[in-house]
């Protein structure tokens, strides 16, 4: 009995096998005309060989549709050109849009209230508490400190309304600057001394 299911199944399969060959390459329009050998080595089978004037052809309308986008991005500048209050206005949200600032801090630093800065990047945000100016210093959304500043009319020299920058100024203590649309400060902060610190 089991000899007669083995045979029943062996030759439904040899039926049905090449059926299903013929039904594959019906569906993926391959038909037998074509020099075709399932590998690898036919990948660009069935495409379509382009001459040198269609390839031509295709850039120069390629190109065209560059020229055309560049030129319309040329108009909407000459527009504004035109316009010096909207240009005016587009110059100044451009450069004061950027509040938070960021500072490279090369070296550790304790502030006032004995707290250290760890070297590292920090994003500066200056706010002004009771007619007093504060700069913070954060990493993420982490307030590492909170040192006070000067408020000062001096721009420091600097061309943008926004900036923050380190200098150091003696042995001991480093100088930070800062400017902002709502106010221009600057404050010290002492080096922490690592020597006396260790012994």
């Amino acid at each position: 009995m089991k000899k007669i299911f083995i045979i029943l199944i062996f030759i439904s399969l040899s039926v049905a096998l090449p059926a299903m060959a013929d039904s594959i390459d019906e569906m993926t329009g391959v038909s037998d005309n074509l020099d075709y050998n399932k590998t690898f080595d036919n990948g660009f089978l069935g495409q379509q060989q382009v001459n040198d004037e269609e390839f031509q052809k295709t850039l120069k309308d390629v190109k065209e549709k560059q020229a055309k986008h560049a030129k319309g991005k040329n108009k909407k500048k000459e527009f504004k050109g035109k316009d010096i209050n909207q240009e005016n206005n587009s110059n100044f949200l451009g450069e004061t849009a950027e509040k938070n600032l960021l500072i490279s801090i090369p070296l550790t630093l304790i502030n006032n209230d004995e707290n250290e800065i760890p070297i590292g990047h920090y994003k500066i945000v200056g706010e002004k508490v009771n007619d007093k100016v504060y700069l913070d210093f954060y990493q993420s959304a982490t307030l590492v400190a909170k040192v006070p500043a000067t408020e000062t009319t001096n721009d420091f020299s600097e061309s943008g309304i926004n900036f923050v920058k380190l200098f150091p100024y003696n042995e001991k203590r480093v100088k930070i600057i800062y400017g902002s649309m709502d106010f221009n400060a600057y404050t010290f902060i002492e080096i922490k001394n690592e020597i006396t610190d260790q012994n």
